[in-house]
């Protein structure tokens, strides 16, 4: 009797020790990170390197009618093609500011958005500072008005990124 219960006793037992993927969030850059960076490196500098924007449609070098299809058959579930899609086209649209203007305090964008920023009844948060992203922009290191909102566009978008739904 204890042999035919041992095997459904340890299949219950694994179940509860196998780490369940996370239904909660996925993080997009972090996907990148572990399914194509060894290949392609950074999700931005591949966009801006080898993708380009035709009237707002994400072409690459060698797939340029469809390149969603390619994403699905290229280590990407078919659900997570449309995330990776805008990702890299909001990417291949954008300039390098982050980067150039933030990285020396802040790091990549995802890690400040992952380590600081939290999303509030929809509203972005810093964590340290309790403040509304655009509050604090306002104010921080004397960024003009539009220098403000563009990079609270920019935190958003890589925000919503890295705390997917």
């Amino acid at each position: 009797m204890w042999a035919k219960h041992t095997g459904r006793i340890c299949l219950m037992a694994a179940m509860l020790v196998v780490p369940v993927r996370d239904s909660v969030s996925t993080d997009l850059h972090r996907m990148w990170d572990d399914r194509c960076f060894e290949c392609h490196g950074h999700s931005a500098e591949f966009a801006r390197r080898s993708l380009s924007v035709s009237g707002n449609q994400l072409q690459g070098r060698h797939h340029v009618d469809d390149l969603r299809l390619f994403l699905s058959n290229h280590y990407l579930a078919v659900s997570e093609t449309d995330a990776v899609y805008e990702m890299l086209l909001a990417q291949a649209s954008g300039f390098a500011r982050f980067k150039d203007d933030c990285r020396k305090c802040h790091k990549t964008a995802a890690d400040f958005a992952r380590r600081s920023l939290e999303f509030r009844d929809g509203v972005l948060y810093g964590r340290e500072s309790g403040q509304p992203v655009r509050k604090f922009l306002g104010h921080h290191r004397g960024l003009s008005r539009d220098d403000a909102e563009f990079f609270e566009g920019v935190l958003t978008r890589v925000g919503n990124e890295v705390h997917r739904p």
